[in-house]
Order: C-alpha cells, then structure tokens, then sequence
C-alpha cells in the first residue's frame, strides 16, 4: 500500500484496453498479509476481465479460497495478461479445485456471452458465481456522454442473463 506522501508518476494510454504488463507502476494483484479460508471451496466462478487489474486480483483471490475460476479476456490484445493470470491463478489453486480457464471472447456480443457460459458450464458443470468486471474507460465530459458509450451496460445484463439461462 502507497504511503499518503507517495505520488503515482503521470499516466495516459492512447489505447483501451489497458496491458497490465505495461503499467508502471504495476497494479497491486496479491495481497501478501492475506489469509484464506476456504470460502468458495468447491465453487465455480466466472470473471469477466480477469486478466489484468481488479479481475486478476479478484480471480487470484477466489482461487486462494478454493474456487474453480474461468475468466474472460479479449483475444489478441490482451493475450500475454490473460497467459499472466492464468499462471497466477494455477500458483494460487488449491488442490480441491479444477484448473482455471482462460476465455478469449469480445463480450460485447451477445453471441460471445453465451459462448463463454457455456464453455465454463460444459466444463464445470455449473456456475455458482459471476463477477461481471470486464469494461473500458473513456475520458467523458457528462454523464449523457457515458451514457452513449456501447460498451457501458449491455455486456453485463448479457452475461447476468446468459448465466441465469444456463441455472
């Protein structure tokens, strides 16, 4: 954890999504004081976006508390965060659990969605939790602006309906 006095160096990215490998300084994925306690032993979990960032943290974390973890990442563009995580995340397995799965897909279609549920339906047998993190961010004057943006909200009631279909 950064000390109040120390000062993040400037940083802007002229694409999206961001490369986790590429950030300076890197985002904090392991917590070293963190104690798991089997929480999710025994569950399925599916995070979108798992490869770099909050979903790398949150996948690295459930598999420490005993989860099975599929995630999603975006092919070719994100392909060396995903090979990241996914090596992370099988450190981090505990034995009861079942190797994690990366998923390239573009989550933005509705088609994808469903593929990815049912990839990680049809090799776990179920899911029991969805983390629904994978998103952009762009710089937006108003609230209207975000608003217009594709990619804000459709994504997470695609994969909120497609897990509930597949129940």
């Amino acid at each position: 954890m950064a000390s109040e006095d120390a000062k993040f160096p400037p940083q802007h990215r002229d694409t999206q999504p961001g490369k986790q490998y590429l950030m300076h300084p890197q985002p904090q994925t392991v917590n070293p004081q963190y104690k798991p306690s089997n929480k999710l032993q025994g569950k399925v979990a599916l995070v979108t976006g798992g490869d770099s960032g909050i979903g790398r943290a949150v996948c690295y974390h459930f598999s420490l508390e005993g989860a099975t973890v599929a995630f999603t990442y975006v092919k070719g563009e994100e392909d060396r965060d995903a090979a990241d995580a996914l090596a992370l995340i099988k450190q981090a397995r505990s034995c009861d659990a079942k190797e994690p799965i990366a998923i390239p897909t573009d989550l933005r279609y509705e088609k994808n969605c469903k593929q990815a549920v049912d990839e990680v339906i049809n090799q776990f047998g179920r899911i029991d939790v969805l983390v629904n993190n994978a998103a952009v961010q762009f710089h937006a004057e108003s609230i209207e602006d975000v608003w217009r943006m594709p990619t804000v909200i459709i994504r997470y009631f695609l994969c909120i309906y497609m897990v509930v279909g597949g129940l």
